[in-house]
């Protein structure tokens, strides 16, 4: 919703929901008392990547969802569960199953559907940006799961994870800093709150989840459940009603991918 005039900034997004995310999870450590400063030593290159690919991935999804269906976009979004994957069993050493190969191959198959049609089968820009965002993000989740070793909160990574990637935003296009304020007016500011709670939420949740023992490549999977629900959603709330059926079957198909990875 918040995305859907072309003519919004989103360099300028980027900057806003990652900040105002970043501010939730610091008043979260201090009402908590969670706050903490651990030593990150040895972790440079991957202080870097989480800046750089998470700065890159927002910006490509935050485009995609500006040029393509929401829908559309969250089912190729799906793909960032194989990258996960890929660099969980490279980075972090966990292991690779008949299902999970399984899952992935029907991911891809849902994400494949979701663009079919009887006439042709073609990707546009939006779904470009899409599947550029995925790997970013994947990448990105693996990469967070082997920094946060090192904390004791999630919440205190979280400010980290959040804040340093939405500064290489306008770092990356300065002259986004005049579109900021399209983001903060009374129109939007509410929507803009609303998204960004939950965002903080599904991150310091998914994250915990981490902590407590799971694995990166099987809590990848199953965050993209969410596809199913912003497919039913994208159909009541932004009336995409436009190749319903292959959106059914695309979400269908990554739905059964996220089971047999779990």
């Amino acid at each position: 919703v918040l995305l859907k005039d072309r003519d919004r900034d989103p360099f300028a997004f980027g900057f806003v929901f990652q900040i105002v995310v970043a501010i939730f999870f610091l008043a979260y450590t201090l009402i908590t008392k969670t706050l903490e400063f651990p030593n990150l030593s040895g972790l440079t290159l991957n202080l870097i990547v989480m800046t750089l690919f998470y700065s890159l991935g927002s910006i490509f999804i935050f485009k995609a969802f500006n040029l393509a269906e929401a829908s559309e976009v969250s089912i190729i979004f799906a793909s960032s569960t194989i990258w996960s994957v890929i660099t969980a069993i490279i980075l972090l050493g966990e292991k690779l199953t008949l299902k999970n190969v399984l899952g992935i191959i029907c991911i891809v198959l849902g994400i494949a559907a979701i663009n079919f049609t009887k006439k042709s089968w073609h990707i546009n820009k939006g779904h470009l940006f899409a599947l550029s965002g995925a790997l970013f993000f994947g990448v990105a989740f693996t990469n967070d799961a082997y920094i946060i070793s090192r904390y004791q909160s999630v919440s205190s990574y979280m400010i980290l994870a959040f804040s340093f990637p939405a500064i290489m935003s306008l770092i990356l296009n300065p002259k986004s800093i005049k579109n900021i304020t399209n983001f903060t007016q009374k129109s939007t500011i509410l929507n803009l709150l609303l998204c960004a709670v939950f965002y903080a939420l599904s991150a310091l949740t998914i994250f915990s989840a981490y902590k407590v023992g799971g694995k990166a490549s099987i809590i990848s999977p199953i965050q993209q459940t969410s596809i199913v629900i912003t497919v039913i959603l994208s159909y009541f709330l932004l009336k995409e009603k436009d190749h319903l059926v292959n959106k059914i079957i695309g979400a269908v198909f990554s739905f059964i991918g996220v089971l047999f990875l779990i």
